[in-house]
């Protein structure tokens, strides 16, 4: 009976949320995840651990990649408002410590993206069957490549996102699972003691988010 008026509290929000077109939004504040990456071009496949801070504007992340056949491991720690990143290699105690050009981007909507459709993954036919994402497109300022996002209703969380450029015939395909609300340890966000000596070098200057990706 309490599963069933549960479900039936959802199918409401659900419809009455169907009947207001929804706005952009910003993802909550400090998320933890795990994003499955593609690059179809560069025939590029991954899977990724990341934590996120829009308080502070840093991001942790812990890629396993497969290029060519070829796996390699990274781990990345982006500082935004001090302007560097630590390529981190654990596995020898050493670091890389370069500058980080691009700016701060939330895990949003941008506000100029045109709202596509609103549907449910799964089914309501049932308590916990479906889920119900908001789906959106728009441009990127810069680089100029065309997205299509899709995020949660309720909460706000990413669920899918796509990156093309059809003259550079490149996509980026991200999709996202497990995600949690807070950071269990926030002193991922600090780099590791064996990287304190470590200096900017100006040779690898990483470029945007997206790099430290790929």
């Amino acid at each position: 009976m309490q599963a069933y008026l549960l479900f039936s509290i959802s199918l409401c929000l659900a419809v009455g949320s169907l009947a207001e077109r929804p706005h952009p939004c910003k993802s909550p504040p400090l998320v933890e995840g795990s994003v499955a990456l593609t690059i179809l071009k560069e025939k590029t496949f991954g899977v990724e651990k990341f934590s996120y801070d829009a308080f502070e504007e840093r991001v942790h992340i812990r890629l396993l990649l497969d290029q060519d056949n070829h796996t390699t491991y990274r781990d990345t720690l982006l500082l935004y408002k001090e302007g560097i990143a630590y390529q981190i290699f654990r596995h020898n105690q050493t670091c890389e410590k370069v500058h980080f050009k691009d700016p701060w981007k939330p895990m949003e909507i941008p506000r100029d993206a045109k709202f596509q459709s609103q549907v449910i993954i799964g089914s309501l036919s049932a308590p916990a069957e479906g889920l119900l994402v908001n789906n959106w497109s728009g441009t990127m300022a810069e680089p100029h490549d065309d997205y299509l996002l899709t995020f949660t209703e309720f909460g706000c969380l990413p669920v899918h996102a796509w990156w093309y450029n059809i003259e550079g015939q490149t996509l980026l395909s991200l999709s996202f699972f497990d995600m949690v609300l807070g950071v269990e340890d926030p002193e991922v966000f600090n780099p590791p003691p064996f990287c304190d000596k470590a200096q900017p070098g100006n040779d690898a200057a990483l470029m945007s988010f997206f790099d430290a990706l790929i």
